[in-house]
């Protein structure tokens, strides 16, 4: 079995492309997947919060990750989500993602009943025992109403399958109670705009909205970090961040959407209910997308002069 899927890497929690009748647009799909490898991105997530997962059906979300894999080409990992309500629908779409070829499978917490913490262990084990690939766990408790890192998870953290924790929280004192309970995992920030405070309580790579559209940012703030310039990479975070607040302000998957649009091909709107931008939305993320480019000038400057 793989068991350095993760590593240091930076992946794209990427986002579906749709066409105006909602149905995925596989070709842009595999451009803007290519166009990311192509800027310096190291892992593909997809089927995600970002790549709207839990809005497509079984045989969209296999058909999204044999397109991924296809258009990694092997360059990069593939991570696909394969969460479901049902513990039998997951193991399908995790059985499928595996034939497919992707290098791990991801899992939320199953939704909606208030399932106990040992019915969700089981949800877990079930997919883990019957589909031999490394398992990340997907903590996104906004989302799902339950933090792992609060406890209960013991068991299956332990398991050689459980390689990492996607770790999509605010609750920086979990992930480092994870880390120092189980050294053996990778915990992988899931908020861009947590980067560098993960990075310095161990967490290792991101899986995030952003780091296609700013994966210039990312590499150049793990790599001041790594060589101890900390006054350095928290310059580029605030710059990361400017980018941040201004998705958040109108939506981020929305704005992931328009945003890798003006750096491969148009992407289209979110599935319904997510909302679709309006002419207000657009026109404030061409700002945005502005801003961006001049950070990332500033920063590649910077980072010539230290060379």
């Amino acid at each position: 079995m793989v068991t350095d899927v993760l590593g240091d890497r930076l992946f794209t929690a990427a986002v579906t492309p749709m066409r105006a009748d909602e149905s995925i647009d596989h070709a842009a799909l595999s451009t803007m997947l290519d166009s990311d490898i192509r800027r310096g991105v190291e892992g593909l997530y997809v089927c995600g919060s970002s790549g709207e997962g839990v809005l497509l059906s079984e045989a969209e979300r296999i058909a999204v990750a044999e397109t991924a894999v296809a258009a990694a080409a092997g360059r990069v990992p593939v991570v696909s989500h394969v969460g479901a309500m049902s513990t039998g629908e997951a193991i399908r779409i995790a059985a499928a993602a595996k034939d497919a070829g992707v290098a791990a499978i991801s899992m939320i917490p199953p939704l909606y009943y208030g399932y106990s913490t040992p019915d969700v262990v089981r949800h877990f084990r079930s997919v883990i025992d019957a589909v031999d690939l490394p398992f990340v766990l997907y903590n996104i408790p906004q989302f799902t109403g339950r933090d792992i890192s609060e406890g209960g998870f013991d068991e299956l953290l332990a398991l050689p399958q459980v390689v990492g924790v996607k770790h999509t929280s605010r609750n920086l004192y979990g992930a480092e109670r994870i880390i120092r309970r189980y050294p053996h995992l990778t915990l992988v920030n899931g908020f861009d705009e947590f980067y560098l405070p993960a990075l310095s309580i161990g967490a290792h790579g991101a899986i995030g909205t952003t780091v296609s559209l700013q994966i210039e940012l990312f590499l150049s703030l793990r790599r001041r970090f790594t060589q101890g310039d900390i006054a350095g990479a928290r310059a580029v975070q605030v710059r990361i961040n400017d980018t941040v607040e201004g998705m958040v302000e109108v939506g981020v998957f929305g704005a992931a959407k328009y945003l890798g649009g003006r750096l491969s091909v148009p992407l289209g709107d979110c599935r319904a209910p997510l909302p679709a931008l309006d002419d207000d939305g657009r026109a404030r993320l061409d700002a945005v997308f502005a801003g961006l480019q001049e950070h990332i000038a500033v920063t590649a400057a910077e980072d010539a002069r230290a060379t």
